[in-house]
């Protein structure tokens, strides 16, 4: 009978922590989740200040890239930037890092605030 009940207890060890461990996966999956779906926000946020920003006078892109979008473009300059966010989005899961998403965020921050301070 103890020796039923010694490998009993090592099977609930193990499962409970299996179960700890998954406790502890589902809250990192979520912050990544929550950093990713905040970062397509404050892009789509980015674009939008942008536009709003750029069509008061004396206000210029600063970033050479999307400048050069919006010189070939037109109208249609963030067009690849959707493409860009797009891409992110569907390889972001992939990391097993969260620095790369949260450095992400944080700049797209940054455009936002600056971009909101020139209206």
């Amino acid at each position: 009978m103890a020796e039923q009940g010694s490998g009993y207890s090592g099977q609930t060890e193990v499962g409970s922590a299996a179960s700890l461990c998954g406790r502890w996966r589902a809250p990192r999956a979520s912050a990544n989740q929550l950093l990713l779906m905040l970062f397509v926000e404050l892009q789509l946020a980015d674009i939008l200040s942008t536009n709003h920003a750029l069509a008061r006078p004396g206000v210029w892109e600063a970033n050479p890239l999307m400048a050069w979008s919006q010189a070939k473009l037109g109208a249609a300059w963030w067009v690849p930037k959707l493409a860009i966010i797009g891409l992110v989005a569907s390889t972001a899961h992939r990391s097993r890092r969260r620095w790369p998403i949260v450095a992400m965020v944080s700049v797209s921050c940054a455009a936002v605030l600056i971009n909101l301070a020139h209206l």
